[in-house]
């Protein structure tokens, strides 16, 4: 494949100097004001632009401005001998991969050539990596498709269209808010408000007024009447979030509105129908809160018509590629990032760690590496994972959760499959230098290569 490389610079000499040097590898193109750049541009397909900052009266910003208006997609690296920092900050969120300062090193042009010259050609991908689907992205509510996953939808599915309510479980991470919101999605007051509180974010003496509204002068400051959370919400969906942390004497005025489908403002005296959904969210115990006296029975009995528990993300690692791939997508469109795989061995180590804090720790994970990567895809180093085990503790959890029998041939298999991938990443796929980093013979790395099924 011929890669080809435009440099827009207002400096004739720059230009001719960077045309020979790169013309040897590769076709390349020059312009010398952003309007020859854009006209060629239009013509042609480039893998990467070099674009001064100052070309002449015309500022490279506004041409990057225009570059991205046309493709979205071209790498562009930056030149400028104004080493300012609001020069890179807005480089970069203009969508610049890159910048770098003048005099430029021939050398570092074509490392940043060899490096983001191929992102554009998404069928190009490292060995050993899973290619991401940009045309198949769709942005779902919730992924996932491991078994609990399904028996979650399942129950969804089941409790959408009715108007009971519903009680969502799960640690923290693991999507109740999503979940509540599929079950509004689907259900028969879908075209209604969908009206979200946090009990736990808003001060008790506030979170009354907050649920029921009130009048004017019903305290001080209440200059005027104002409308509460039910009646915003009637004929849809409220949802309260973390339930678990609403005060007692709440509890007891959110039993009487469940009971009698009916408000009382602050300051009033009158009693307001509402026809309100309430779906209910929480981390917490609430079995062991009424224990403590801390969350009413009876209330509990009201919310927990029926229960959905969301399992911790340690308990369905089946959906780990599956999310990875999904957020890596979604931010590589956010982020305006060219990522066109991820390495296997980054789904490795994401299987290794146990999340405590589940999909929203995952999610913030792969958006890291997104924004800190600087090739076309997602390599483990681009994994920043705060290992909180011990290699003994990760031994005995993992190996011994993944294989029921015949742990020990297993494990070390596993293991040994990992060291020939990472020796062979390391040798550029060099089978002679691979096995004498291994110390096996060729021989021996052909036949572990055809038993691990590991393309070369």
């Amino acid at each position: 494949m011929s890669i080809s490389v435009l440099i827009v610079d207002d400096d004739s000499s720059l230009c001719y100097g960077l045309k020979r040097l790169l013309s040897e590898n590769f076709e390349v193109h020059t312009a010398l004001n952003g309007t020859d750049a854009i006209d060629l541009l239009k013509k042609n397909k480039f893998n990467i632009i070099f674009l001064d900052y100052k070309l002449g009266e015309e500022n490279g910003l506004d041409v990057l401005r225009s570059i991205k208006s046309i493709d979205q997609e071209v790498p562009v690296v930056m030149m400028t001998a104004y080493g300012k920092n609001n020069v890179v900050l807005e480089s970069i969120k203009l969508g610049a991969i890159e910048y770098i300062v003048k005099p430029v090193e021939p050398e570092y042009i074509i490392q940043i050539v060899n490096k983001f010259a191929q992102i554009r050609d998404h069928e190009i991908c490292p060995k050993n990596s899973s290619k991401l689907d940009f045309d198949s992205f769709n942005d779902e509510l919730f992924i996932g498709s491991s078994k609990s996953v399904r028996d979650v939808m399942i129950m969804v599915a089941g409790v959408a269209e009715t108007n009971y309510p519903v009680l969502v479980t799960g640690e923290s991470g693991t999507g109740k808010e999503l979940i509540v919101k599929l079950i509004h999605k689907y259900g028969n007051r879908k075209d209604k408000p969908f009206i979200p509180i946090n009990c736990a974010a808003i001060p008790e003496e506030l979170l009354e007024s907050e649920l029921f509204g009130y009048e004017k002068g019903a305290f001080t400051g209440a200059d005027k009447s104002k409308m509460g959370k039910f009646e915003i919400a009637d004929g849809g969906t409220l949802f309260l979030d973390e339930i678990g942390d609403m005060p007692l004497d709440l509890q007891a005025k959110l039993l009487r509105v469940l009971q009698d489908g009916a408000i009382e403002r602050l300051g009033s005296n009158k009693l307001k129908k509402v026809d309100v959904r309430i779906v209910a969210a929480t981390n917490k115990d609430l079995k062991d809160l009424i224990q403590k006296g801390q969350f009413r029975e009876d209330l509990y009995y009201r919310l927990n018509v029926v229960n959905i528990n969301l399992p911790p993300l340690r308990e369905r690692k089946d959906d780990i590629k599956e999310l990875t791939i999904y957020f890596t997508i979604k931010y590589s469109k956010e982020l305006n990032k060219n990522i066109c795989c991820i390495e296997d061995e980054v789904f490795d180590i994401l299987q290794e760690y146990d999340w405590p804090g589940n999909v929203r720790e995952l999610e913030n994970v792969i958006r890291k590496a997104v924004l800190i990567t600087k090739d076309n895809h997602i390599k483990p180093e681009d994994i920043k994972i705060d290992k909180i085990k011990s290699y003994n503790v990760y031994v005995t959890e993992y190996f011994f959760n993944k294989y029921k029998d015949n742990l020990l041939v297993k494990s070390v298999e596993e293991i040994e499959a990992r060291l020939i991938k990472r020796a062979l990443k390391m040798n550029n796929y060099n089978l002679s230098k691979t096995a004498e980093i291994l110390g096996i013979s060729r021989v021996t790395l052909n036949a572990k290569l055809k038993k691990y099924n590991l393309e070369v």
